[in-house]
């Protein structure tokens, strides 16, 4: 049995025909093709699906589509504003918080919904506020070096450092801003399970 659900993501209405059993996240990824919202665990403990429902982190994998009607549900696209980055998303960018960046988005999410309600927490209430998003490449100092200073670039206008200048070209001996960071940070990089194309068929190899 399907059905035809309302969802409010990201400020915009969306009419959605789902089944009794589809999660925020296959709604999300799968029928409105925002894909900036990793499909993990899918068992809630690995934050790469995190979304913001009413002010608040979800694991959208865990969710019931049908259950957030009426509740404002926010995603890692959303957070930018037409092409100016969200504060969070330079410091990722410039504190290099990024690696293959999968878990990235969902990152992002828990910061802003962290930084929304404190706007200068401390480290140890940046670690709390981050415990539900594990990341398998970068050791968790620069995210967390990511949120101390996202302040800095909370001004309207400011810039990632390198962005303007011709100093950006000199790059021997100084810290640069992964060419890929954008995509990563908004969520438009495109990994293995995000992309779909017409008649696409899914194999698996058993092994005996």
């Amino acid at each position: 049995m399907h059905k035809t659900i309302t969802l409010n993501i990201n400020g915009r209405d969306y009419f959605v025909s789902i089944k009794s059993s589809d999660t925020l996240q296959d709604v999300l990824r799968d029928k409105l093709g925002l894909t900036g919202t990793k499909k993990g665990c899918e068992l809630g403990v690995c934050g790469a699906c995190t979304v913001i429902i009413d002010g608040k982190t979800m694991n959208s994998c865990i969710i019931l589509a049908e259950t957030v009607q009426g509740k404002k549900i926010e995603t890692i696209e959303g957070i930018k504003k037409d092409t100016d980055l969200h504060p969070i998303q330079k410091s990722f960018v410039e504190h290099g918080a990024i690696q293959c960046g999968y878990c990235t988005p969902g990152m992002i999410m828990s910061a802003k919904a962290l930084i929304d309600k404190n706007p200068k927490p401390t480290r140890d209430e940046i670690k709390e506020g981050l415990s539900g998003n594990i990341c398998r490449c970068t050791g968790y100092t620069k995210i967390i070096e990511a949120v101390e200073d996202w302040q800095k670039f909370k001004r309207s206008g400011a810039k990632i450092k390198h962005e303007d200048d011709l100093d950006k070209f000199q790059t021997v001996g100084k810290s640069m801003p992964r060419v890929d960071a954008y995509d990563k940070v908004t969520g438009s990089a495109k990994y293995t399970g995000d992309f779909k194309f017409p008649g696409m068929l899914v194999g698996k190899i058993l092994k005996r």
